[in-house]
């Protein structure tokens, strides 16, 4: 459908307002997570275990937004189911901040972290249709990296921001007004598309349950993910770390855009996308084994730095191999990454919530261990990847 597109400046346009609504959108997230004792003090919430209903929220809006999305796509077309997506945002940040209690506070980040879920699922269709296949790879690295961009932001906004305004509510007020400014860009220089060939049947999620990559993906990657939330989540406090917790996030998010760099590079000069999956992902694995065991905080700096490159070095080369399958069209695509997002979600949110099982049950390096053997799933999964450069026709 797509193999004689050319890249237009709209489409650098688009792709440049998709992923700063992404990125802020991130900003915005992290910054409510960052605030969280200033926002339970002003609830009255004594008890942290209150405060988790906000993570069993997202991640309910996460997988209930994945599978929606190719509905809302197949409904609605892409410019309003983007903007939907992209209000979402803005309309969830509004609510939280002025929610008169705590569950309006969490319904408020429910109906956000549904936005978000929308939105990631529809980079990929934009993608196919407004980029060459000589240009997706970047495209893909950008939005692989998205959400480290907006982690980056976060760690250099969030507390000037809070200063200037000594108020947190003031504060998410303003990022959710980044939003709302990107949400109006979107009205004005978004465009709708065909998602399927008008000669065929709609693609639905009864045809997208029986694509083979659709469950591929999922397996593969949610061992990965699942490490990668415990590095950041859960070793900053396990008594295991020898260097301060934002240290580790600050060099995993730093880490992540040299790797995006490295995999933009990569795509250039490598026409295999499954080679680079399969030895980036074993030696995550592997450099993971060495931080858990590391003592020096030199060595845990660098192995930490190392981690957030190999996490994001093969995420281009995976992404972009759903999107060079034969007969690939916007519909199909949005219906595989609407499985594939949420399946990953589900097992991710399981995988974490056995290693804190066995971190309550026994230690917190049982619990890590635990977390690292899952990680080899991405290894073990590229076996099972198809290679598309077999393919003559993208």
């Amino acid at each position: 459908m797509n193999k004689e597109k050319r890249t237009s400046k709209l489409s650098y346009l688009i792709e440049t307002i998709m992923f700063f609504t992404y990125a802020f959108f991130a900003v915005n997230w992290i910054a409510g997570s960052t605030l969280t004792p200033e926002i339970m003090a002003h609830f009255g919430i004594r008890e942290f275990s209150q405060a988790t209903l906000i993570s069993n929220a997202v991640t309910l809006a996460k997988i209930i937004g994945n599978f929606a999305a190719a509905y809302v796509l197949n409904k609605l077309y892409p410019k309003k189911s983007i903007g939907l997506g992209s209000i979402f945002i803005v309309l969830g940040s509004v609510i939280a901040i002025f929610a008169p209690n705590f569950m309006i506070f969490v319904i408020g980040r429910f109906i956000m972290g549904f936005g978000g879920a929308l939105f990631i699922v529809y980079f990929s269709p934009v993608v196919i249709e407004y980029f060459s296949p000589e240009d997706r790879p970047l495209i893909n690295s950008l939005n692989t990296v998205c959400y480290n961009v907006g982690s980056i932001l976060a760690l250099l906004l969030v507390s000037p921001v809070l200063r200037h305004f000594n108020n947190w509510k003031h504060s998410l007020l303003f990022f959710a007004g980044i939003s709302l400014i990107l949400f109006f860009l979107w009205l004005i220089f978004g465009k709708d598309f065909e998602i399927t060939d008008k000669t065929k049947e709609k693609y639905t999620l009864k045809h997208g349950l029986k694509e083979k990559i659709a469950w591929v993906m999922p397996l593969s990657y949610f061992g990965h993910l699942t490490l990668y939330m415990v590095m950041l989540n859960i070793f900053p406090i396990s008594n295991l770390s020898p260097i301060d917790p934002k240290t580790i996030s600050t060099l995993f998010a730093v880490g992540g855009v040299v790797g995006t760099v490295i995999a933009v590079i990569l795509s250039k000069k490598l026409k295999k996308r499954v080679p680079v999956i399969k030895i980036c992902t074993l030696i995550f694995s592997v450099t993971a084994v060495f931080m858990l065991r590391a003592k020096s905080g030199f060595l845990a700096s660098v192995l930490a730095f190392s981690m957030g490159v190999l996490m994001y070095v093969p995420l281009t080369s995976f992404v972009t191999i759903s999107q060079e399958l034969p007969g690939m069209n916007p519909a199909r695509l949005t219906q595989i990454m609407s499985i594939y997002w949420a399946v990953v979600y589900l097992l991710e949110t399981i995988a974490f919530y056995f290693v804190g099982v066995l971190i309550d049950k026994f230690s917190y390096q049982t619990g890590l261990y635990f977390a690292v053997i899952l990680s080899f799933s991405f290894f073990i999964g590229s076996f099972f990847l198809p290679e598309t450069s077999e393919y003559k026709n993208n």
